[in-house]
Order: structure tokens, then C-alpha cells, then sequence
């Protein structure tokens, strides 16, 4: 029931090949339906925003936050929305939804993210390990930068 490790590698080569298709199919309209160029690259533009950040959630995001999943939230927790947190190569910038009760970090993307298939996680901060600088923590094998507020508790462990 495990899940893979994020693969950047598949990551990059699942773009090439999107962004080849995309590429042709635009290609095609210009060719073959010129009346059509503007609606139609507008339309490939959007899907292929959707296409590649529902590939990066799958294939980055959600497989590193695997081992964490989300847990219901205590009221006491306290939260803030729209925080940025890096987790290694992926950037979520103001697209987390936090919150900090005594034993977890609760992180939440936001909804268009949450669309796309970006999962939520409630990590242990027994979990973390402090880092030399004052925004980031280790988890696992990733440097975890973010708010200072989320990782008061993990430093004091």
C-alpha cells in the first residue's frame, strides 16, 4: 500500500512528451483551421496548465506526502491559509492551507489544487528534524522550507 518515491526523471519525461502533443495539436490548427488559432491555443493552453500540474501533483507532490495522511484537524489548531511551503524541488507558493495543533503540521492545498489531485497531509513533527536555518526542517529525505510559525513545535523537540 506504499507509495513510489516522486520521480523528477518521470516527472520531466511525462512534460516532453505533453508538451509534444500539445505543441503538435497547436501546430495543426495553425495549419489546418486558421480561423480557429485563437480559441483553440487558448483552450490547449488552459488544459495543458491542468494536464502538467495534475502530473506534477501526481508524480512530485502526492508521493512525498505519502507516508503523512491527512488527519482531521482540532479546533485548537491554529491556521492560516494561503502559506508558502517548498518541499525539495516542489514549490507550492501561497497555495497551502496550514494548521499546528500541539502534535501535527496539517498541510492543505488550495482548492483549484485540490481539483487537480493534490492530496493533504498532517505530518508528525516528531517527524522533523530542525535544520540550521530558521524556515526549514528535514522530512525524510526532503528540506521542507516554510512559514517559521508551522515549525515552532518541531523545533522544540
Amino acid at each position: 500500500m506504499s507509495k513510489k518515491s516522486p520521480s523528477i526523471g518521470m516527472f520531466l519525461l511525462v512534460l516532453v512528451a505533453l508538451e509534444a502533443v500539445l505543441v503538435g495539436i497547436i501546430v495543426l490548427i495553425i495549419q489546418y483551421l486558421p480561423a480557429w488559432q485563437g480559441p483553440g491555443i487558448s483552450v490547449i493552453t488552459f488544459v495543458g496548465i491542468a494536464l502538467i500540474a495534475r502530473a506534477a501533483f501526481r508524480l512530485l507532490w502526492n508521493r512525498m506526502l505519502a507516508p503523512w495522511p491527512p488527519l482531521e484537524i482540532p479546533s485548537q489548531a491554529v491556521r492560516r491559509s494561503f502559506q508558502s511551503f517548498s518541499f525539495g524541488n516542489v514549490n507550492m507558493t501561497f497555495s497551502i492551507n496550514a494548521a499546528v495543533d500541539d502534535t501535527y503540521l496539517h498541510l492543505e492545498p488550495i482548492l483549484p489544487w485540490r481539483v487537480l489531485g493534490a492530496h493533504s497531509a498532517s505530518i508528525p513533527f516528531s517527524a522533523m528534524t530542525p535544520s540550521d536555518r530558521s524556515r526549514t526542517v528535514r522530512i525524510g529525505n526532503h528540506t521542507v522550507w516554510g512559514p517559521k510559525w508551522c515549525f515552532k513545535n518541531a523545533m522544540a523537540d
